[in-house]
């Protein structure tokens, strides 16, 4: 009996000595030198998208101010733990395997990816907000004061508003995932915005809707849309410009495009373990000279991300600026700007309301790009 008992706490004591000598492993791949023969094989860079904290290198304070050192330490260490990459890459394959989704990203099917944060909170955000009638309406009555206020100052707004993929790939999306109610409160808004006499806007929904088929709409491991719409929806702002202006169509680049391996932002929160085909996805090829010379801008100083010299004598039409997010960008990367004598890509972080004084003399046009899971923006148009 006595020989068995020490048998058990024996092997209890291995046990233990066991987790302890693994859980120092990390430790000693973060601030020690392994030798090469034990270093770990080779895996694609682990991309977070956000700045790794820096480790913790100096003491702050007296030697017992431990509140004042102990935060840093733990997200630097957490940042730059020794197999930290196999470590969440283990997690996220075990995560794909056994649930389709991860803590970041949801799997659907055909490689389809969406980041948990628009799915979970962004876009439920939305509905929560314009569900309440009186917020909706009052989003509403906000975009025509920002239209008139624009008018009344010799500026035509275009409205522009994205939709996000989960609209139309009901088909492909992990059964669990929370879906958006159809009709959804943004699409409400959205129709009566579309009907509304005397404001332009430019019905994405639609343009996407009739694309469907002809090419990839959305990226299938990121939220964005691809180039290819991005180019079909600059073509139907720029034609509805130009009839504003009572000129014909004014588009002028050709569709041409290529496929490339593409590892999208919602793909690079959820590198998996084991090595997997890679997904090649559309890209436009650009077969034009760019018309302007680009001038960055300080965005915080100046309120603009980027202006462009002046051409003014190649028929193009009077100048413009946009307001808008990454979407926005898949447009000028279509081509947009060369379309105007002049262009101004106002700050992003700025909020519909803060762009009319901003742009005064500067714009005939603005558009006004905002994406539906945008419930800032929408709220700020309703103050």
């Amino acid at each position: 009996m006595q020989t068995r008992r020490c048998l058990v706490k024996l092997l209890r004591f291995a046990f233990v000595l066991a987790i302890f000598v693994v859980s120092l492993i990390p430790a000693i791949y973060t601030f020690g030198k392994v030798p090469e023969r034990y270093q770990p094989p080779p895996l694609q860079e682990l991309q977070e998208m956000r700045p790794l904290a820096p480790l913790h290198t100096h003491w702050e304070g007296r030697w017992y101010d431990l509140d004042k050192n102990y935060h840093t330490f733990e997200r630097g260490f957490s940042d730059h733990l020794g197999l930290r990459n196999l470590m969440v890459r283990a997690k996220n394959e075990l995560d794909f395997v056994l649930f389709n989704s991860s803590r970041r990203v949801y799997f659907g099917k055909q490689d389809e990816i969406y980041g948990r944060s628009m799915s979970d909170l962004e876009l439920p955000n939305t509905e929560k907000l314009l569900a309440d009638r009186h917020m909706a309406e009052a989003v509403y009555q906000g975009t025509l004061k920002l239209a008139a206020k624009l008018e009344a100052q010799g500026t035509t707004m275009v409205l522009v508003l994205p939709v996000s993929k989960q609209y139309f790939t009901q088909d492909r999306i992990p059964r669990f995932l929370p879906r958006v109610q159809l009709p959804s409160h943004f699409m409400q808004l959205y129709q009566r915005l579309k009907a509304t006499p005397g404001l332009h806007m430019v019905d994405v929904y639609d343009l996407i809707d009739k694309s469907q088929g002809k090419f990839p709409i959305y990226y299938r491991q990121d939220f964005h849309w691809t180039d290819l719409t991005a180019m079909t929806v600059a073509q139907d702002t720029i034609n509805r410009i130009a009839a504003m202006e009572q000129r014909p169509p004014a588009w002028r680049y050709a569709m041409e495009s290529f496929q490339q391996p593409f590892i999208g932002s919602e793909a690079r929160f959820a590198a998996l373990l084991l090595e997997r085909p890679l997904v090649y996805e559309p890209f436009l090829k650009k077969t034009w000279q760019d018309v302007h010379q680009t001038i960055p801008m300080d965005p915080k100083a100046t309120g603009f991300e980027f202006v462009t010299d002046k051409v003014s004598d190649k028929g193009l039409l009077p100048p413009a600026c946009m307001f808008g997010n990454s979407f926005g960008d898949g447009m000028l990367r279509a081509g947009l700007a060369d379309h105007f004598e002049q262009f101004t890509k106002l700050d992003r972080a700025l909020l519909p309301n803060d762009l009319p004084p901003l742009i005064n003399g500067r714009c005939k046009y603005l558009i006004v790009q905002i994406l539906d899971n945008a419930s800032s923006i929408f709220l700020s148009l309703a103050d």
